[in-house]
Order: C-alpha cells, then structure tokens, then sequence
C-alpha cells in the first residue's frame, strides 16, 4: 500500500471514527442505529449478553514516539428488559457494563482498567406499520471508585423508523453528547434484507453482511466500534509530567474489521466467534488535546446473547 493510500485510508477511518464517538456510548449495545427498532412487544420479555475480546499487543505512540507494546482485553455485560405500554408504545430499559484492560506502558497514559457503567433508555411510540419514533436517554458512570459529580454524564437522542417495504428499513435520527469531542450527530441507518440468505446492517456503531446458510447458523463479515468514555482516577499519574492525566476525561476507541459465525444454540440463545484486525485505536483525553494510538492488530471475539 503506497503513502497516498495509507493516508487516505488513515483520515477516512479517524472520520468515521470521531462521528461515531457521540452514539457509541448510547448505541454500542443497543444497536438502535442499524436496525429498526423492535415492534411494540404485547408481552415483557428480557435479555441478556455477554461479550470477550482480545487484541494482540501492538506499539503505542505518544507525543510524536512508538513506545512499548501494550494489548487490550474487555468483558461487556448487559441485561435488559422489554415492556409494553399500549397498543403503539413500549419501553425498553438496558444496563450495560463496560470493562477494559492495558497492559501499560512506562511514560505513557494508559490506565490498566477502565470500568463503566451505562443505563440505555429508550421509549418507542409506533405511529403505524411504516413509522416508529424513539427516544433516547443515556445516563452513565464514568468510573467505580472516588466517584463525584463530575464522573456522572448523560446522552440522548431522537431517531425516526421507516418501514420502506417488508425488506427495507431505514432509521435517521441525532444523538447529544456533551462529554464527547463531538457534542452533536446526525446518523443514519440501514436494514436490508438482500434475500432468503443476505442481510445487510449498516450503520454505527455496527455494519454486518450476513450470510444464512441454515436457520441456526449464519456467518458474517463487517465493521465495529467499541469503546467507552471514561475519566481516570484522581491519583492515575502520580509523575510530576503527567499529573494533568489525573482525574481526566477520556475516550477509548477501537475500530474492528472482521469475519466470524453465529449459532442459535436453543431458542432465543445465540453464540458468536469472531476474528480480524483492529485497524483504528486510540486513547483521546478529551480536555487534554492529547492522544495514545495504536498500531493495528489482530483480534479475537466471543460473544452469548439470550433472549426470552
């Protein structure tokens, strides 16, 4: 790949990466975006999921120099619930806990854990067969210990559902995040179902093609963001240089390209294993105008969601 490439391929991804920084909090596990959102349910029902991921050790650049190697592990965990309100409206509530693991690396800012914790609200109003509208609310916990004011956000949004044709789904919307580098963002979302076989999901913080090859078992290929918006604790850095890394804002980010199989083991309980490369990742201190980023390398997932 030649330098004129690199970089174009460098600037669309970073792009695409800080628009998605706003909804990703929000989003990351809901999936709100690139899907319709569910039709009114007539019964409660819940759900729950876990997921695993490792990327392999890879340099960290900061201020200008490639350092030490550093990897990343996380361990997202979410329950959720569905509950009807009427005919045309539903609720759905989800608490989502996002953990992530650095090995470190000496004279940069990177933590060795961050913990989070989201509540995903949102409320859906199905206008009729075609449109749904629902509203977003994100309150979140930017870290588990000497917790104040300031470790406490919110986010939110509005988006809009149209049903096209039974194949055809598209979702626009906003989404307000005050704590990112990016307050406001416009999205856009779609779900296409190609044929009996094909699926496509396009959107943030998630875009899969989706191949059925039988009715428990389907293989895909695309792109995912993860990452969480966190604040370090208030002795992170105890060095007299990097004391301004103390009790700061931060966002972590990492954009995943890869392939990988799905299997419904019984009703409502599917596994997922997936592998590719982390080709976008970066530690961003938000107030700071400074940035950790690493190489890319390859990663490995797995994943259990039940639904009942």
């Amino acid at each position: 790949m030649n330098v004129l490439m690199k970089k174009s391929l460098h600037n669309f991804l970073r792009a695409g990466v800080i628009v998605a920084l706003p909804a990703m909090a929000v989003l990351a596990q809901d999936n709100a975006i690139s899907s319709m959102p569910p039709p009114v349910p007539r019964e409660p029902g819940w759900e729950t999921g876990v997921n695993a991921a490792y990327v392999g050790g890879s340099s960290a650049k900061f201020q200008g120099q490639w350092r030490g190697d550093s990897a990343a592990f996380n361990v997202n965990v979410e329950a959720g619930t569905r509950i009807p309100l009427s005919e045309a409206w539903s609720l759905n509530v989800k608490l989502v806990s996002d953990n992530f693991f650095f090995d470190q690396v000496t004279g940069e800012p990177i933590p060795s854990a961050v913990h989070t914790l989201h509540l995903n609200a949102r409320v859906n109003w199905q206008l009729n067969a075609k449109w749904t509208v629902s509203g977003l609310l994100t309150p979140s916990l930017y870290r588990f210990e000497d917790v104040g004011q300031s470790d406490l956000g919110i986010a939110g949004g509005i988006m809009v559902a149209y049903q096209m044709k039974p194949s055809l789904a598209l979702t626009l919307g906003g989404m307000v995040a005050p704590d990112s580098d990016v307050k406001v963002l416009p999205v856009l979302g779609v779900h296409w179902n190609i044929n009996e076989h094909y699926t496509l999901d396009a959107g943030i913080p998630k875009t899969r093609l989706t191949y059925k090859m039988a009715a428990d078992w389907k293989l895909y290929a695309g792109a995912d963001l993860s990452g969480t918006t966190f604040r370090t604790s208030d002795e992170f850095a105890p060095a007299a240089a990097h004391t301004r890394y103390n009790d700061a804002l931060a966002t972590y980010r990492d954009v995943r390209l890869g392939v990988g199989t799905s299997y419904e083991l019984t009703q409502g309980v599917r596994v997922e294993a997936e592998a590719g490369y982390s080709v976008y990742r970066e530690i961003k201190y938000t107030h700071l105008d400074s940035t950790v980023k690493f190489h890319p390398a390859p990663y490995v997932r797995l994943g259990l969601t039940a639904n009942f």
